[in-house]
């Protein structure tokens, strides 16, 4: 009932009303659940470019665990939806829920009288010097405070107070929504081996091949950036009712290391801070699988290798291999149960 009447009179611009929360009082406990997967690769790939040739070998093992926290609420719509259309309506009511909740903490309690009321707020954020650069939280804020000022310019202050306040226990409410946090446990492990052999031509023409070898290697708990932020890298929904699981493309670490590069008779080092990439097509695959998957679950298969395994597609001719991918995730309560969040 909540839901409809706020329907009619919210801005059609953010459609707020559909985001129902389920009724709790005096409001849902925080959760947490452990994220973890392993994905295993093996791959051969051959590369032909006229006289040039190579031949690749690879094998890599990325093992992560972490956390995510959810604040409890059953939402009644999926914040991933697996429709884009639909997906770009429904961020915006969490972003505009957010907001508008921050704006009554830091308000007394209340909404803002006015929009120039709660930019004032936001303001003093920025005031502080808070620039957001690439801090992914310091962003999330931004998207919610844009969207919290929108929907009071929007509607009334009594509309937004009252969409605030319901908590609608409607039949759709069936999904939570998990996000990192800062000071999430990391347990990252990644091996990396590659190898390419053969000859390549650095003239002009490209015809006087000379004699190549790569090699790259990392056995490595990630760089400092993921073992500090990892989790917050991620964002996933499950829908409570079926245990499907939804992942907003998996994020996969790339892991430093070294690469030891010979060009006839001539070796050069290079320490990869940067971190040396998954092959493309595992990073397509993974996201692909994850965006709508069981809570937990395991799968094998191969795929052609078409991509250059050392991430240089600038090179002409053409790619041919097959990689060999092995990938188990999990992401459910510990015994079945939902895993208090820590204060």
């Amino acid at each position: 009932m909540i839901a409809s009447q706020l329907a009619s009179r919210f801005a059609v611009a953010l459609l707020l009303a559909p985001l129902v929360l389920s009724a709790a009082s005096p409001g849902p406990a925080q959760v947490e659940r452990p994220f973890e997967f392993q994905l295993v690769l093996n791959g051969t790939q051959s590369w032909k470019g006229g006289v040039q040739a190579t031949e690749a070998t690879t094998t890599q093992t990325y093992t992560v665990s972490t956390r995510l926290r959810s604040n409890g609420f059953l939402y009644s719509d999926n914040l991933l939806d697996t429709d884009p259309a639909a997906r770009m309506e429904i961020k915006p009511m969490y972003y505009a829920r957010q907001g508008l909740e921050r704006l009554k903490a830091d308000n007394g309690g209340k909404l803002p009288a006015t929009p120039g009321d709660a930019n004032a707020i936001f303001e003093r954020y920025r005031q502080k010097g808070n620039h957001c650069r690439d801090n992914l939280e310091c962003n999330q804020q931004a998207a919610e405070q844009i969207a919290a000022i929108n929907a009071m310019q929007d509607n009334s202050r009594e509309d937004l107070e009252a969409f605030l306040n319901s908590h609608g226990s409607g039949p759709e409410a069936r999904f939570l929504y998990f996000f990192g946090y800062a000071g999430c446990p990391v347990k990252l492990s990644i091996q990396y081996a590659l190898e390419i052999t053969g000859t390549r031509a650095y003239d002009k023409k490209k015809e006087k091949p000379l004699p190549f070898k790569l090699i790259r290697a990392a056995d490595s708990p990630g760089n400092e950036d993921d073992q500090k932020t990892l989790c917050e890298k991620y964002v996933v929904t499950v829908d409570v009712k079926t245990g499907t699981l939804f992942v907003e493309n998996l994020f996969i670490p790339a892991p430093p290391g070294t690469t030891l590069r010979t060009i006839n008779t001539s070796t050069e080092t290079v320490d990869e801070k940067i971190g040396l990439p998954p092959p493309f097509e595992a990073l397509n695959w993974t996201s692909a699988k994850m965006r709508q998957a069981r809570e937990s679950g395991e799968e094998k298969l191969t795929l052609p290798l078409t991509s250059a395994l050392d991430g240089d597609n600038s090179v002409q001719g053409s790619f041919t291999g097959k990689l060999d991918i092995a990938f188990r995730w999990s992401f459910k309560p510990p015994a079945g149960k939902a895993v208090p969040a820590r204060p």
